[in-house]
């Protein structure tokens, strides 16, 4: 082999020159191919290879390295587009649905101080967000309505309070003065809680929430479903007594009225006037005063004042509508309908208009009113004491007993004492008045026998 000056190597200028050196790198290629191709055929052919071979890593770096500058401008450009979204349209709509998806429950609520424009009003609910992370809300103002009547007629709105809530949190007003907005809307929203058995409060208002540092504008459009009224089922007059003579006020029956309350709501209602009708025969009214309505069962005394003078005139008329309960119960069905109700002396028109709309029935067993009555009537010293009931005027409403007492001199004494001997061994009337003490069981079937010779 030729060399260079300085022993420096001579390069060979022909083709085939190229292959006289490396005997070990197998076959020379076929003629034709160019040197890129003839080059990976002699690699392949089995002979010693000079190339190596890269590991992932390896290649993953070798790549970084050429392209980071791209990538880096293609991470700031998706930045870019998402941040804003994810901050302006994914964190509040994620926020919102929190919000749609908690549950909020009535737990206490009370309607105070009845004005015809305005009430004290306490709502108080539990709010469960169901997420771990503690949430802040800016005071929120929250408007009141009826869901058919729409959004935009609330009958009231109120004011919450900022504050943080955490996993399930209480919040609400008390004792707020409140205005009434729209009568219309606060007379449905009444009549739903005392008719049915469930009631719809719908509260709608928007505010701002925090999740950390994040802010999202949030808006609460919830209903909250709770038991009311249910029209007063399970109604009664209890303990009913006729007072005689009449008091001055015209009251010649006194008893007890039930108003249950399967509600959490407490409500100030005021003085109700009810008429009393057997059918549609008005028998005179009844007073209710100071009615105020606890969760619960409610007992309020009555004071009524009957017409005795329209029962004796209509009496064929008030016998046939009362045939069929005083069979069956021994009872009168009375139908109460009330006239006003006012509170502190002020009328309060939507509790008025509404409770008139609903016909509150009730039976009063005879034979308990009767012994009531006579229970009344005997005094201390054990003696049944009628002077007042035969000298009663007809002035003071009474004077179905000033016809009785010319009725009960015209009877003869022998009848009476014959009913009441054939009263007091008939077995039904001694248990009537078994847990009484013979001698005061005795006076009352007199007085019994002489009210019936009387009638």
């Amino acid at each position: 082999m030729g060399k260079t000056e300085g022993d420096r190597p001579a390069y060979l200028s022909s083709d085939d020159a190229k292959y006289s050196l490396g005997v070990h790198r197998g076959p020379l290629p076929p003629a034709g191919l160019d040197d890129t191709a003839k080059l990976e055929q002699v690699e392949s052919a089995g002979g010693l290879s000079l190339a190596t071979t890269r590991t992932r890593r390896e290649r993953l770096s070798r790549h970084w390295k050429r392209f980071w500058c791209c990538y880096l401008i293609g991470n700031v450009i998706f930045l870019a587009i998402f941040l804003p979204v994810f901050f302006l349209v994914a964190i509040p709509a994620i926020s919102q649905l929190v919000v749609n998806k908690s549950d909020l429950v009535l737990v206490k609520a009370s309607v105070l101080n009845p004005q015809p424009d305005s009430i004290q009003l306490t709502l108080q609910s539990a709010l469960n967000l169901k997420i771990a992370l503690p949430v802040r809300i800016e005071p929120i103002n929250l408007d009141l309505f009826v869901r058919d009547d729409g959004a935009d007629k609330p009958w009231t709105n109120v004011t919450i309070p900022g504050m943080t809530i955490k996993g399930n949190t209480t919040l609400g007003v008390e004792d707020v003065h409140r205005p009434l907005i729209n009568q219309d809307t606060w007379v449905d929203y009444v009549h739903s809680v005392v008719f049915n058995k469930e009631s719809t409060l719908s509260l709608k208002g928007t505010t701002n929430s925090y999740l950390g540092v994040l802010k999202s504008k949030v808006t609460m459009d919830k209903d909250v479903t709770s038991p009311t009224l249910d029209s007063f089922k399970g109604f009664a007059l209890t303990d009913s007594q006729l007072v005689l003579p009449a008091e001055a006020d015209g009251t010649n029956l006194k008893g007890n009225a039930s108003l249950p309350n399967p509600s959490v709501l407490t409500l100030d209602i005021g003085t109700l006037v009810l008429d009393i009708y057997s059918g549609d025969l008005l028998l005179g009214n009844a007073t209710l005063e100071d009615v105020t309505l606890y969760p619960g069962a409610n007992t309020f005394p009555v004071k009524a004042q009957l017409d005795l003078t329209t029962a004796i005139t209509h009496l064929k008329e008030l016998l046939a509508d009362q045939g069929a309960s005083l069979l069956s119960n021994g009872s009168l069905s009375l139908k109460t309908v009330t006239r006003t109700v006012t509170w502190k002396g002020t009328r309060v028109p939507y509790y008025t208009k509404v409770m008139s709309e609903l016909p509150l029935m009730a039976n009063v067993p005879l034979l308990d009113t009767l012994k009531n009555t006579i229970h009344g009537l005997i005094g201390s010293n054990g003696k049944l004491n009628l002077t007042g009931i035969l000298n009663a005027n007809s002035s003071s409403g009474s004077g179905l007993f000033s016809t009785l007492k010319e009725e009960f001199e015209d009877k003869k004494k022998e009848k009476r004492d014959l009913l009441a001997e054939a009263l007091k061994e008939n077995l039904h009337v001694r248990n009537l008045f078994g847990d009484e003490h013979p001698v005061k069981r005795d006076l009352m079937i007199d007085a019994m026998a002489g009210m019936y010779m009387k009638a």
